[in-house]
């Protein structure tokens, strides 16, 4: 019994709600057709809300870096132009632009081209448009090949940041040529067959030439420098070889091996230092008592003791040869010279005179 009254409510409640539902949509209906121009508005005010949610979900935000004014926009464009365009900024035709708008962090990059004017020894100046880059890079894109030599108002590795101008004044220089002598060797040998002391000329010495070219540079008709560009011996010396006689304090060991340019192939040491030539008159001994000759070679005994076997060359090429150190003197206890070597006359002292000298100390 209680079973079929609930039945019977659920019955009338369900006609209610149909009757209400039918009455609701009939009175719809109703108000639709006596005020069309008011469901027309509606309509469009939902459609309208409708597209501005979802434009809303599309838009994306890209950061736009302008030369260095930084901004962000919401956009719904896919490309660099549609997002430039959309947030109206314009591209002139050197402009650089890179971007990234694939990735998580969307941004696009203008660097603005801006104007470098060259100007090459106060000619007509060549402008370029360049969006960065040194000095360098821009004489380079002009054409403009500038030595260190030129004057520039900027330095080549300064870097262009916008409008600049460049001044390049090509400094003039012009080609000299040199020609100098190189001295020859002297070459000795040591022969029993020639009167000790004695000294032939086998073969006469002939200097060599070298050319050198410079570049001399010259900034208003005035030299400000000069520059070697190359040096080339373009005559080979011919060394002088001359024979001595052996002498009986100077006779050379039988081991002593000259090289090419005539000085020893094994020695202990070089010494280097001032030489000079003396002379004595005939009967005159050395202070070890010995006959002064050619080969004999006075020294200061606390620096080369007596007895040392020597070889002198000098430093512009005279080879004094084999000899022993066997007299001093006062220039030497002094330490003003190194060593004096004897000549066996006057006139060839002086044309010897004072010059600096190599003294190999021979190995015994």
């Amino acid at each position: 019994m209680y079973h079929d009254r609930m039945l019977c409510c659920m019955n009338i409640s369900s006609m209610c709600n149909k009757l209400r539902q039918n009455n609701i949509a009939a009175k719809t209906k109703e108000f639709c057709q006596k005020h069309p121009a008011i469901v027309k508005a509606a309509g469009a005010f939902v459609v309208a809300l409708v597209m501005m949610f979802s434009i809303t979900a599309s838009l994306r935000p890209v950061t736009i870096d302008d030369n260095g004014t930084v901004k962000t926009v919401l956009t719904l464009g896919r490309t660099e132009s549609a997002v430039l365009s959309g947030a109206g900024i314009m591209l002139n035709p050197d402009d650089a632009v890179t971007s990234s708008l694939n990735g998580k962090d969307q941004h696009i990059c203008i660097e603005r081209a801006f104007d470098v004017s060259i100007t090459v020894d106060n000619g007509d100046p060549k402008v370029l448009r360049m969006t960065g880059g040194t000095v360098a890079d821009a004489l380079k894109l002009a054409g403009v090949s500038s030595t260190s030599h030129d004057v520039t108002n900027l330095n080549h590795t300064d870097v262009l940041t916008g409008a600049t101008n460049i001044y390049v004044e090509k400094t003039a220089y012009e080609k000299r040529i040199v020609t100098e002598p190189v001295p020859y060797l002297t070459t000795l040998r040591y022969s029993d067959t020639v009167p000790a002391g004695a000294r032939v000329t086998e073969r006469t010495g002939v200097n060599g030439e070298k050319t050198y070219v410079y570049h001399d540079y010259y900034e208003n008709g005035k030299l400000v420098r000069s520059e070697l560009v190359s040096e080339t011996l373009t005559t080979q010396p011919v060394n002088e070889i001359a024979i001595i006689g052996n002498g009986a304090d100077a006779v050379p060991p039988v081991a002593l091996e000259l090289n090419e340019n005539g000085v020893p192939v094994k020695y202990k040491k070089v010494m280097q230092g001032i030489a000079c030539a003396y002379t004595a008159k005939e009967g005159a001994r050395t202070s070890t008592g010995t006959t002064p000759a050619i080969g004999t070679i006075a020294v200061n005994p606390k620096v080369i003791p007596y007895g040392t076997k020597l070889f002198v060359v000098s430093e512009n090429g005279y080879v004094y040869g084999y000899g022993i150190a066997s007299d001093t003197g006062g220039s030497l206890l002094k330490n003003k010279i190194l060593v004096d070597l004897y000549m066996d006359t006057v006139d060839d002292c002086y044309a010897f005179g004072r010059r600096p000298v190599n003294v190999y100390i021979l190995e015994e």
